[in-house]
């Protein structure tokens, strides 16, 4: 007898530490003696459909759990149809947040659904299955079924306690190559109401003293990077400081761990701590969502704009952690004008990514229910992403998307630091050199195709010539040729700087060569031993 469990991750790199918790946790509670009772499955959405299926079915399970999100919907229920038509006597389950917020749908396709945290009610259903169990009524909590005649049997969502979670990384070779995901709390203290981590705002934690040694096995082991899916780790003072002081006194010089935080929420003593962390040790993920004030009252967002830009400001200083920002478009009460303010005023906080993501409608959330008051029109289908608002045209949004597309070719490859920089004086603002460039593509036809990094230097260098030949030509003064040649130097010159920072030219580990910048000629050589791992460039110097 045998269950199997699995997951279709976005990438190879992701794990599916849902499925891994469940099996941990059924394991330790029924004292399962043979740990293949209980298998886990993974794949990725991008793994030829045809070996999806015979992966699953050449394990031979008798039961099969799906985990479910936004991300795997679609291909998750074509799956569960499919193995349904291949053999009929499998018995199927799913979880997750698509499955939780979607029941009904899925129910349909499966014999059950598990609402909520899954660890209590999977342990319940392979106790029944594996010991011929019946599951009493009291207990059905969490599991969304139909009783004999078809009738739904109703059921509200479950939830877990954190310390009654095994560990999950006993076995490290699982996870070569891949990230490890860990979790020390559930729950939100927030309700934005286009999450669905706002349907829980009870947080839970794991025990410090377990959470501490948890953390120091990783180290010791050298994991490559650790990342918290705690939804807003610093919510509590006491706890970040705790962790990131445990951190700071067991670096190992190679782990780095993943938080995502509220900028405003950080305290002096946090910041300060922060700031003295090993360059690498620490990243942090930022939401800032928008800078609209009336558009964060009507999200249900707490935040205090100024402090988060205050404070992100403080922790850039030092350099010494990689940070990255968020802006949603397509929220209520903003339109093109006001996202490009948001924009805007993100933008000189200089992250080393600043994600453009789009509003996406999802079950289970006020803005799902908001939705007609919204004017939303969105995708039917995973990723439920919204087309147009009652704010924001079709053509705006679109508009917006090819802006984004711009953003993470040149901004988010971090290949283009000083040349950005550079080139942000000829433009009123930075959404509008992002705005010029994303037009620059589109006439090109270079939009929604790979590009390679060499090949981004030759557009960049393009563009930033044929940007200044029209400053030149709109000017009233006179033309200077000598002038304009060493113009046209210094910007083909930036961006060559910016090319030799991170695409070694030769075999050697140094290189150097000339460059006219800053109105000067100067001689700089690269060492490509050293690397910054927050800026990704080599170090370099004047010689």
């Amino acid at each position: 007898m045998k269950i199997l469990l699995v997951a279709l991750n976005a990438k190879y790199i992701h794990s599916n530490p849902a499925i891994y918790s469940l099996k941990a946790y059924a394991l330790k509670k029924l004292e399962l003696k043979k740990e293949d009772s209980i298998e886990i499955a993974e794949f990725t959405i991008n793994d030829r459909y045809e070996d999806i299926i015979a992966g699953i079915i050449e394990r031979h399970p008798d039961m099969i759990g799906f985990s479910t999100y936004i991300w795997n919907s679609d291909m998750m229920k074509r799956v569960m149809k499919d193995i349904r038509l291949i053999d009929p006597a499998i018995k199927l389950f799913c979880g997750g947040p698509e499955a939780t917020n979607d029941p009904l749908c899925f129910l349909d396709l499966t014999d059950m659904v598990l609402l909520g945290e899954g660890e209590k009610t999977f342990t319940l259903v392979a106790d029944s299955f594996f010991n011929g169990k019946e599951i009493q009524e009291e207990e059905w909590e969490g599991i969304l079924t139909r009783d004999h005649i078809g009738n739904i049997i109703p059921s509200e969502m479950s939830q877990s306690e954190m310390d009654q979670i095994p560990f999950l990384y006993d076995k490290l070779e699982e996870f070569d190559n891949r990230i490890i995901y860990y979790e020390s709390s559930r729950g939100c203290p927030f309700r934005c109401s286009y999450c669905l981590s706002s349907l829980d705002r009870h947080v839970r934690v794991r025990n410090m003293d377990v959470v501490l040694q948890e953390l120091k096995y990783f180290l010791d082991k050298k994991v490559k990077q650790v990342k918290f899916i705690d939804r807003t780790f610093n919510f509590s003072k006491e706890r970040s400081l705790l962790i990131w002081s445990f951190l700071k006194e067991n670096d190992n010089g190679i782990t780095n761990f993943h938080f995502e935080i509220g900028a405003d929420l950080l305290s002096d003593e946090e910041i300060e701590l922060l700031s003295s962390l090993r360059t690498g040790l620490v990243q942090l993920e930022i939401g800032i969502q928008t800078t609209n004030v009336d558009t964060m009252r009507e999200i249900r967002r707490v935040a205090d704009n100024d402090k988060i830009l205050d404070n992100v400001r403080r922790l850039r200083k030092n350099y010494n952690i990689n940070i990255h920002t968020d802006l949603i478009a397509g929220l209520p009460l903003e339109n093109y004008e006001s996202f490009k303010r948001s924009f805007n005023d993100i933008y000189p906080l200089y992250a080393d990514q600043l994600q453009l993501g789009f509003l996406k409608v999802l079950k289970g959330t006020y803005m799902h229910q908001k939705k007609d008051d919204y004017k939303l029109v969105y995708m039917d289908h995973q990723p439920y992403e919204v087309f147009s608002t009652k704010w924001l045209s079709y053509e705006e949004n679109l508009k917006l998307h090819k802006i984004a597309d711009a953003v993470e070719l040149f901004y988010n490859s971090q290949l283009f630091r000083n040349s950005l920089k550079y080139m942000e004086r000829w433009f009123e603002s930075p959404f509008d050199m992002y705005e010029a460039l994303a037009a620059f593509l589109d006439e090109r036809n270079l939009s929604h195709i790979g590009i390679n990094a060499r090949k981004k230097y030759e557009i960049l260098t393009e563009f930033a010539l044929d940007k200044f030949k029209e400053i030149k030509n709109s000017s009233d003064t006179d033309d200077n040729k000598t002038e304009d040649d060493l113009k046209e130097r210094e910007i083909k010159d930036i961006i060559r700087f910016d090319e030799m920072l991170h695409m070694h030219p030769n075999r050697k580990m140094t290189a150097d060569d000339y460059f006219f910048i800053d109105g000067k000629e100067r001689h700089i050589e690269f060492d490509y031993e050293n690397k910054n791992v927050v800026t990704k460039e080599v170090s370099w110097k004047e010689i």
